[in-house]
């Protein structure tokens, strides 16, 4: 029996800094925004970068078990390299996994700007592709659900899922 078990997405995810962007204002008679530049067609050199594994799911499931509940995270992971480091995370954060495997892994690139606002790039990969009929029942012992933001196939998905936590008296958290 789990404590709770999260579903929502995973990346794998690459933090970029370069000390080469600028910030440019653009304003309109609506609106006034502020984007971030490069250069066209340059080579720019990254003077930091990071990768860690992230997505609402898998973030928050690394989250419970640190707060020493019994974890388990059910979405969607690819069978690609990527994948293989977000399991090997999960499972070093003591989070089983419940899902199934897909072609490709979530991946996102988050641009640093100079004022160190974000500017994420992300690929969903097989995150949007867990169908419920891939969900092993029996693993679905928990009492909580903590589901997040998901879409496609296995926004369904999770509608199924609070319908089942809501038969069986399983208590659910949405974010």
């Amino acid at each position: 029996m789990y404590d709770v078990i999260t579903m929502g997405s995973n990346t794998l995810d690459i933090f970029v800094h370069t000390d080469q962007s600028e910030i440019i204002g653009i304003r309109s008679k609506t609106k006034k925004e502020e984007l971030i530049s490069y250069p066209v067609g340059t080579k720019m050199l990254i003077t930091k970068l990071m990768h860690n594994f992230g997505g609402n799911g898998a973030n928050t499931a690394v989250a419970f078990s640190r707060l020493g509940l019994k974890t388990a995270y059910l979405g969607k992971i690819g069978k690609d390299t990527n994948g293989r480091l977000i399991l090997q995370s999960l499972k070093k954060e003591g989070v089983d996994f419940i899902g199934a495997r897909g072609l490709e892994s979530g991946f996102s690139i988050i641009l640093d700007s100079i004022e160190h606002d974000r500017t994420i790039l992300t690929y969903k990969g097989c995150n949007n592709e867990l169908k419920f009929s891939e969900v092993k029942k029996a693993k679905l012992k928990t009492r909580w659900f903590y589901l997040s933001t998901m879409l496609g196939e296995s926004l369904r998905t999770m509608q199924r899922i609070a319908e089942y936590a809501h038969g069986n008296n399983i208590r659910v958290a949405f974010n």
